[in-house]
């Protein structure tokens, strides 16, 4: 991600730590508020590339915060963070301009996924870009295996065609990098590279997302907005998690891709558009087909030209490689003098199994780095979980609700959402109706969270 300067904006102050925490160490100058009147003061004083703010807050809503930003700068991107079960708000917020939302509980790499395509979005790719962009764009393709030296030796071949091209391979093995590359390696590489993730969004929300709205297309649709496919024009749009994509939504770019044209959700006009698909998925797509959840047609559209990422547990002679990149960029990026890896360190990286791929090894050597004392990465500096084989539980201080080492985002939301739900309903004596109303979710939500976590 390239840096720039992001408003956090929360009233919970665990969750204000943690994103201040992830997005300085990524590069950005980030200012916090803890209420949407503080935000809106901050947006009048300032001028931010991204903000990141709660739907439900007291005070001023999130909806206030995202008109606020748009009226400063309609170039200003907002996500916006909603609960489960508050989709509406969401889609209102998406009409306002927003330029994606987040549901809770979630992990780090969702929202920062989220950030670098909304950053993405508002300024895609140009030719100055490029030229400061890796030139061949495989260079990020780490490693000498013999799968790594296919993959590259495909890209080479395929980036320069117009096909349509569907990426295979597990969560964390790279997927979006080598959508990156095809799209260097393509005449394109000058036109926009959009990216876009199919299941982090519900249906409605999708396909305006996809094709844009007219104005009063749905409730809070208050304004035209253009969809990925209208910024991605004589580009590439990247569709990631497509088996995630629902069955209307699966027809409707079958148009496009047959056609390449469309109309926008509400409208009439007929759009046309250049667009090359690069699409990713985890999923065993035929056997979506079987089961009647992924079209047959769509997907012999999509899979022109087939690509698989292979696990880092099957090609464990690129750990080294990419163990060795990956500590030089985290230490260039959070100033880090530039640290070695203990041999033991090493041992114990090809020795674990790798079930977040590369994505995992990444996260791993970055804990260490920013741990390590010394200009040598040690055992003592590693994740236990990579030692002993298994995942750490998160640790949440009952007392003061401070977030311990270990442990993801959504395992240590979720640990604080049951604490807060159980003191709620005590306090309440179990009146579920007036439980809800204080936590300001539906009933029949927390009545999901009660059996979720055990409560009952």
């Amino acid at each position: 991600m390239d840096s720039g300067k992001l408003l956090v904006v929360d009233d919970k102050a665990n969750m204000r730590k943690v994103l201040v925490q992830t997005f300085t160490a990524l590069g950005f100058s980030v200012d916090q508020a803890a209420d949407g009147e503080k935000a809106i003061s901050l947006l009048k004083s300032n001028r931010y590339q991204l903000v990141i703010t709660d739907l439900k807050m007291p005070k001023r809503d999130g909806l206030d915060v995202l008109r606020a930003a748009k009226e400063v700068d309609p170039d200003t991107a907002v996500i916006v963070i909603t609960a489960y079960g508050t989709i509406e708000g969401a889609v209102e917020a998406m009409g306002l301009g927003a330029a994606d939302y987040i549901t809770k509980p979630f992990k780090l790499d969702e929202i920062e996924r989220k950030v670098e395509d909304a950053l993405a979005a508002e300024s895609p790719v140009t030719s100055e870009d490029v030229a400061q962009s890796v030139s061949d764009g495989l260079m990020d393709l780490v490693g000498r295996s013999p799968q790594i030296q296919k993959l590259r030796w495909v890209i080479e071949k395929v980036g320069p065609t117009d096909s349509s091209v569907l990426i295979v391979g597990e969560t964390g093995t790279g997927k979006e990098l080598v959508a990156k590359a095809i799209h260097l390696k393509s005449e394109r590489k000058f036109g926009p590279y959009i990216a876009l993730n199919c299941a982090a969004l519900a249906p409605g929300v999708l396909e305006s997302e996809l094709f844009g709205h007219e104005k009063g297309a749905f409730t809070g649709a208050h304004q035209q907005k253009k969809g990925r496919f209208e910024i991605a024009d004589g580009g590439t749009l990247f569709l990631d998690e497509v088996g995630e994509m629902d069955s209307s939504t699966q027809v409707r770019l079958l148009r496009v891709l047959q056609q390449g044209e469309f109309e926008r959700v509400g409208g009439t006009k007929t759009m046309k558009v250049d667009v090359r698909i690069v699409a990713a998925t985890n999923q065993d797509l035929k056997k979506g087909i079987a089961e009647g959840r992924f079209r047959e047609d769509f997907y012999y559209r999509l899979n022109v030209i087939s690509v698989h990422l292979p696990p880092l547990r099957d090609r464990t002679g690129d750990i080294e490689y990419l163990a060795a990149y990956f500590v030089d960029q985290i230490c260039r990026k959070t100033g880090e003098e530039t640290k070695q890896i203990d041999q033991g360190v090493m041992d114990a990286l090809l020795a674990y199994s790798w079930p977040g791929n590369v994505r995992e090894l990444e996260n791993c050597l970055e804990r260490s780095v920013i741990l390590a004392d010394g200009p040598l990465i040690t055992l003592d500096d590693i994740s236990p979980d990579i030692l002993s084989g298994t995942p750490v539980a998160p640790q949440v201080s009952p007392a003061t609700g401070d977030v311990q080492d270990g442990g993801s985002l959504t395992e240590v939301t979720e640990d604080i959402e049951k604490r807060m739900i159980a003191e709620a309903l005590e306090r309440n004596r179990w009146n579920r109706s007036r439980t809800a109303e204080e936590l300001g979710i539906k009933r029949t939500t927390l009545q999901y969270k009660i059996k979720k976590y055990g409560l009952e």
